[in-house]
């Protein structure tokens, strides 16, 4: 029975080409390019032995190991620097932060883009309006609060929304029509929008998010709109324009 030793004294050229050749074949299916480090170093040191036979095997398994480190430390600095290079010339882009009403824009019912800028300055009840929805008669009531407080800086702004019940079928003009003969509505209306799922106009994604992220429950629910941009208060539906508290909480933020 041959020790260790016997086996190691007696290593040559040919048994670390062999190494070599094994760990090469390893890379493949196990590490994908560490291996070929080690089986570089083992075939440097065959090759040494080869030319200096007389290389004891301390020696050989001390410059295996020199070399497979420096090998493997090189490979590391220059995927850093790889890695470094890739993301210097990546463009960061960065996605605009939307944290205020009036970093918004929206289609007016006639169509035009208009930024909600224009509001800036002014309290504004936000309201997902429809016209054949049961709570349609609020819009007399919102009409009464736009006619009382627009001289303070306020107005209403409604937008219609198709998704409750099918209860805005209509086209833009039909809907402004609609509120013109039936309620006198002289308050803003936008274009027709999407309040929930994947469709979400930005503004209303705003809107939930900053209110805990609860979905529209129906038509004509409602957020006061500060001065300041920053949303007061969001309101159930079943919330009319006379409610006490939706007034007075309108009244502070004038």
């Amino acid at each position: 029975m041959h020790s260790p030793a016997y086996f190691l004294e007696s290593l040559n050229f040919l048994d670390w080409w062999l190494l070599a050749m094994v760990l090469g074949i390893a890379d493949v299916f196990v590490l994908r390019g560490w291996l070929v480090v080690t089986a570089v170093a083992a075939g440097i040191v065959g090759f040494l032995l080869m030319l200096f036979p007389q290389i004891d095997w301390p020696s050989q398994l001390g410059g295996f190991a020199v070399i497979a480190v420096a090998g493997i430390a090189m490979r590391l600095l220059r995927g850093a620097k790889s890695t470094a290079s890739i993301a210097s010339a990546v463009p960061v882009i960065q996605e605009p932060t939307m944290n205020n009403f009036y970093d918004f824009e929206i289609k007016t019912i006639d169509g035009q883009t208009k930024s909600l800028r224009d509001f800036k300055g002014k309290a504004v009840l936000v309201v997902n309006v429809a016209s054949e929805c049961g709570l349609t008669p609020q819009y007399a009531g919102l009409e009464k609060l736009q006619r009382e407080f627009e001289d303070r800086s306020f107005t209403v702004l409604g937008l219609p929304c198709n998704q409750f019940g099918q209860q805005e079928p209509g086209t833009e003009t039909q809907i402004k029509q609609f509120c013109s003969l039936n309620y006198d509505v002289t308050f803003p209306l936008t274009g027709k929008i999407e309040v929930n799922g994947s469709g979400t106009h930005p503004l209303y994604a705003w809107l939930k998010k900053e209110t805990g992220g609860a979905d529209i429950q129906w038509n004509f629910e409602k957020f006061l709109i500060g001065k300041d941009g920053r949303i007061v208060k969001r309101y159930s539906p079943k919330t009319v324009p006379e409610d006490q508290q939706l007034r007075a909480d309108l009244q502070a933020a004038l």
